[in-house]
């Protein structure tokens, strides 16, 4: 587990609360100060799971600084570095994308309705396409822009390469029995990251109510599972190395926190999808959403099962 006395972690906590104002000024512009365009666009839906995933980690980084009872494993913490950087990474391509969409579909109206279209309409079209370009531009200079968002992923990339050598506290090593460590985890993990990047739109970037809450778990569901890979694979291949209990239990439990929320979108998924199935706008995706929560549930037996049998 990681060292209080020596590993403060006060910089980083800042950091995140940085990021986690500028979310928090972005959604407050878009409700009240970027023109509304007709639907939901991606960067809109991922700007409220960046903001849930940064306040995650900003509470767990205050609990464990004001809490001596609360403890975090190394691994545990690089993850949540990971899953922050990663967050970052993908809204700067939603929005990339968005804006080139949006571009895209400007330039269309200007050559198909104004330009050699009925020119009684362009006064309309043109209305539209200012209201677009405002909405571009509000973005560029606004807390959401590409360039705060690359300094952003910048320190965060520092913050990467520094949680390598923080310290730890010096715990008794255990050598687990061969049979606690399980084969199959980490394949199941991949198989159900596989499942939830299935269950996500992507032929898109426009969506109404249902579709963005859809869009939203969806990748909320891929973020979360993708994170337990990595440590589930890790754990595995120390299956023939000493241990400490913190490293053990923990990583076991992480791998159990992050299934059974992934179990909860796979679960909401379905029920929006049966939902979409009365409304005669069923897609293929009730299938990976059905895959998503039996593979769920069995990945939270087998780690529960590991977790009961250890005794050190």
């Amino acid at each position: 587990m990681l060292d209080k006395t020596n590993n403060k972690l006060t910089l980083f906590t800042m950091l995140v609360g940085v990021i986690l104002l500028f979310d928090l000024g972005t959604i407050i512009s878009n409700l009240y100060v970027a023109p509304v365009l007709e639907g939901y666009g991606l960067p809109d839906i991922f700007i409220y799971l960046k903001t849930l995933i940064f306040l995650f980690i900003f509470i767990v980084l205050m609990i464990w600084q004001n809490n001596k009872d609360f403890q975090l494993n190394k691994s545990s913490l690089r993850i949540m570095v990971f899953l922050g950087l990663f967050t970052i990474i993908g809204y700067f391509f939603s929005l990339f994308m968005y804006k080139y969409v949006l571009l895209f579909d400007t330039a269309e109206i200007i050559r198909d309705n104004i330009l050699y279209g009925n020119p009684n309409l362009v006064y309309d079209f043109s209305a539209m396409n200012y209201k677009t370009l405002t909405y571009i531009t509000t973005i560029f200079g606004g807390f959401n822009s590409e360039a705060i968002l690359f300094v952003e992923a910048l320190v965060f990339q520092i913050f990467v390469f520094k949680t390598k050598d923080l310290l730890i506290v010096e715990e008794k090593t255990h050598q687990y029995d061969i049979f606690l460590y399980d084969q199959f985890i980490h394949i199941l993990f991949i198989v159900l990251s596989v499942a939830a990047f299935l269950s996500i739109n992507l032929l898109t970037f426009r969506y109404d109510m249902l579709g963005s809450f859809e869009m939203g778990i969806s990748i909320f569901g891929f973020i979360i599972v993708t994170s337990g890979i990595i440590p589930a694979y890790r754990l595995y291949q120390l299956r023939s190395q000493a241990n400490t209990k913190s490293y053990f239990k923990g990583t076991y439990r992480l791998l159990l926190a992050l299934v059974i929320i992934t179990l909860i979108t796979f679960i909401a998924l379905m029920v929006l999808n049966v939902m979409f199935l009365e409304i005669n706008r069923g897609t293929y995706r009730i299938v990976t959403s059905f895959i998503g929560i039996i593979v769920s549930i069995v990945l939270a037996i087998k780690i529960y099962s590991k977790m009961s049998l250890d005794n050190k």
